[in-house]
């Protein structure tokens, strides 16, 4: 009798053991999340165009439950890069400099020594390395550090108040929905990757018009996110564009760019 009692107190103990051991490593799995593989491209003229190095938001909530937030957007009408450096007087050639590489800043890439001399030359430019010669002694320093003897509004006047606009629709989004808003930025395709995602509809947007050769374009799109893998959100990306696609519920408002006087 008592063999058996021990028995049954045994096995008691091995299935309360087994049931604990179930519970907490079902406790202890995450949640499935979601992964979005965003693609962005525009077409201007005959060809497609992808849409490099964009910042682009993920809002939690549809477009109608964002519906304040998308009609802010809409009347948020930014000073284009061109007529912001206008305005401050600068020279074509920073200006083409900004262009070619479609900077917001001088910081977004090197500064190469052609910049400083010969007709690749920028005025703002060499008159900042010329007073790092004198700050810094050695060319190449004078050359590195030259941004900071560049006006403030001249060295990223242009991204900061653009960033001023954005972190305000943030706060929005945010106060709107109670949930962190996420971003990633386009890579040189215009691809991107959202991960870790809690499943539910979300709207996907850059918030501010992104400026192309000639327009802005500012997208608001709609997607509900399900658990998935990488590797099969790789086979189904989420594509954007200024063309209407049956597949995707978007709203975007695509504005030329405007003539900019000095």
């Amino acid at each position: 009798m008592e063999r058996s009692r021990n028995l049954f107190i045994i096995g008691a103990v091995i299935v309360n053991m087994i049931l604990v051991g179930d519970l907490l490593s079902h406790a202890q799995t995450p949640a499935p999340r979601g992964v979005i593989r965003l693609k962005v491209k525009y077409k201007t003229g005959d060809a497609p165009k992808d849409l490099s190095r964009k910042r682009f938001f993920l809002i939690k909530g549809s477009l109608e439950e964002n519906r304040g937030l998308i009609e802010k957007m809409k009347q948020t009408d930014l000073l284009s890069r061109e007529c912001y450096y206008r305005k401050l007087g600068a020279s074509e050639a920073l200006i083409n400099w900004l262009k070619i590489n479609d900077c917001e800043s001088v910081y977004c890439r090197e500064i190469e020594e052609k910049y400083l001399a010969g007709s690749d030359a920028v005025p703002e430019f060499q008159a900042a390395y010329n007073q790092g010669l004198r700050d810094f002694k050695t060319p190449e320093l004078a050359r590195k550090w030259l941004t900071t003897n560049l006006a403030p509004e001249l060295r990223n006047g242009f991204y900061s108040r653009k960033q001023d606009v954005i972190n305000a629709l943030i706060a929005q989004a945010e106060g709107a929905s109670k949930t962190k808003v996420m971003s990633v930025m386009t890579d040189r395709k215009g691809t991107a990757y959202l991960t870790d995602i809690e499943p539910g509809l979300y709207t996907i947007s850059n918030l501010v018009g992104s400026e192309t050769e000639k327009t802005s374009i500012l997208w608001a799109c709609e997607k509900e996110v399900k658990a998935v893998d990488l590797a099969t959100a790789m086979k189904r990306p989420v594509t954007l564009s200024n063309e209407k696609d049956s597949k995707l519920k978007c709203e975007f408002v695509e504005r030329p760019l405007p003539v900019c006087n000095r």
